[in-house]
């Protein structure tokens, strides 16, 4: 057999929901993979659930791993089923804001505090946070009561606006960053190059935005990630845009500056041709899903000059202020948008993320889950059907048995790594142990079934393609299964919360007498982000139905 073969069959037959503590062992938890591999051989094997798939979409099967989640599955969902489903999944994607005199924030996972120390999964990520700050807002978009589908009364509006206003309060203490950058831009190629970017992570302890720190000093990290400023730009575009945040609201703190300052930061440093270690913070390179964002941005603040002549005359007055007029224009911004799209339509048209260079190079990629972000959440107007159904073609090909890959061969979280003490972060020494501990064909599986979904319901909605649509039933019912179960182990043998929604699940290997293979949840449970994706899912699917059953009604009235 195979190794190919040898490891799906591997995993198939090892697939397991980890209730095992209170049967077998009255440990708090498991110290040794080989400890957690003997203690296996006998526990409830998980749930699988076939279904039937649909028009060009064949059969397929779900590990589902938790039994209230799975009884709740179909083949095909109407509005009602959907409602349901998002009523019973609420719990798993409910989103935790902290709130400090300074702010409020969403850390990048809600769970202990041994664990937030370990990881600094506990520090605020800007892309985490707006796409959390994006969850928040489509519970007011979709406005439905999950019940009766009437408009309800939430507080989701007025947290989602103070995640946003803390975000662009913290990007205005990196406008010394942004000033050095536009006079210099060759500061981003030094060998720390990275820390001379604008942060795009901060410790939400601090009253002052600090970075996170380590022995007293900022952490060495990936900072150079365009991907989450151009998010962040294109969301505060659109709240001005939609009246949720006020223009004197976006003048305050010195936070028009900091937009003012970033758009010349990305005309500086050439966003467009600019190296950055994007969505997954590793090795640099010309990514096609940060070029993306950043030019969806632009776009939209574009249309936002043309169409809102009061946000026009502050913006312009702002950009004379600060001395940037030069770079900060309408003209520009046009020829930067320019700029944005011919990149990323040549590496659409050459296959993905980053296939630029030599396919012997380790910045070489096709398919990678981060191109996602092309169809949402930018809003790339010049992008054609084609383009964005080739996208998900591309990602498709990571799709495993639990969870959607990074990208191949990706060797964060994969089998054992939690075992091997392995750190999450991004120093040389990290990343080579996990070169050098990574097993071929262990690659974690994360939580984008949702996003998956979400963007295959945009794509049909554009198309009417029968075969979206169940392509987006199958991805729902993917990433339910997700949840976990009760007294779950995850990867690291530590129990993980239960009802929750993990970053990835990821392979453990063993040679023993009862298994080889095996997935659990990450430590990292749950983790914000993927209760966004699974929030933002759901209003999709409600606004989609709620609009196809409004358009039947009518038809049949008539």
């Amino acid at each position: 057999m195979n190794k190919s073969l040898n490891f799906v069959f591997g995993a198939g037959l090892a697939f397991l929901v980890f209730s095992l503590f209170s049967i077998f062992r009255k440990k708090e938890e498991i110290n040794t993979l080989e400890d957690f591999a003997h203690s296996v051989g006998k526990i409830e094997m998980g749930i699988s659930n076939k279904f039937e798939g649909g028009n060009n979409i064949p059969p397929y099967e779900v590990f589902v791993h938790n039994p209230k989640i799975n009884s709740l599955l179909k083949n095909e969902y109407d509005l009602a089923d959907i409602l349901t489903l998002d009523r019973a999944a609420l719990p798993a994607r409910k989103i935790d804001i902290v709130s400090r005199p300074w702010g409020d924030f969403i850390q990048a996972a809600s769970f202990s505090a041994d664990m937030g120390k370990s990881t600094n999964y506990d520090a605020v990520w800007v892309r985490d946070s707006i796409w959390c700050y994006l969850a928040l807002k489509s519970e007011e978009i979709a406005g439905l009561d999950r019940d009766s589908g009437i408009k309800e009364s939430r507080n989701d509006a007025s947290a989602a606006k103070k995640i946003l206003i803390t975000l662009l309060d913290y990007l205005s203490s990196q406008i010394d960053r942004m000033q050095a950058v536009i006079k210099n831009p060759k500061i981003l190629d030094l060998p720390d190059g990275q820390m001379n970017a604008v942060h795009i992570r901060f410790d939400s302890n601090s009253p002052i935005f600090a970075d996170v720190k380590e022995n007293g000093e900022p952490q060495i990290w990936n900072h150079k990630q365009n991907d989450a400023l151009g998010l962040l730009l294109d969301s505060a575009i659109s709240a001005v845009k939609d009246g949720s945040i006020s223009l004197d609201e976006i003048v305050e703190n010195a936070r028009l500056d900091a937009l003012v300052c970033l758009i010349a930061y990305f005309d500086s440093s050439k966003f467009y041709a600019m190296e950055d270690s994007g969505a997954w913070e590793e090795e640099a390179r010309l990514n096609a899903s940060s070029i993306g964002l950043v030019t969806s941005a632009l776009e939209n603040l574009s249309n936002a000059i043309e169409q809102n002549k009061e946000f026009a005359l502050i913006f312009n007055a702002k950009t004379t202020q600060l001395k940037l007029k030069k770079s900060v224009n309408a003209a520009n911004i046009k020829v930067l948008i320019d700029s944005g799209y011919r990149v990323v339509k040549k590496q659409i048209a050459q296959g993905g993320e980053s296939p630029s260079y030599k396919k012997t190079y380790s910045k070489y990629r096709l398919a990678d889950a981060a191109l996602l972000s092309l169809i949402y959440p930018s809003n790339l107007s010049r992008l054609t059907t084609q383009e964005k159904r080739k996208i998900l073609d591309i990602v498709s090909v990571l799709a495993g048995d639990y969870g959607i890959k990074r990208y191949e061969n990706d060797n964060y979280q994969s089998a054992n790594f939690w075992f091997n003490d392995i750190r999450t972060d991004t120093a040389q020494e990290s990343m080579d142990m996990r070169k050098k501990t990574f097993i071929e064909g262990s690659e974690a599986q994360w939580f984008f079934d949702s996003w998956f979904c979400l963007c295959s319901i945009i794509m049909y909605r554009r198309t009417k393609d029968r075969d979206l649509l169940t392509q987006s039933f199958k991805y729902t019912n993917r990433a339910l299964a997700q949840i976990t179960g009760d007294n779950v182990l995850g990867a690291n043998g530590k129990k993980v919360a239960s009802f929750a929604l993990p970053e990835s699940y990821n392979t453990l290997i063993y040679s023993c007498r009862y298994c080889k293979k095996w997935f659990a949840p990450s430590p990292i449970t749950p983790l914000n982000w993927a209760k966004a994706s699974m929030t933002l899912m759901f209003k999709e699917w409600i606004v989609f139905l709620s609009k196809e059953s409004k358009a039947k009604q009518k038809k049949s009235f008539y």
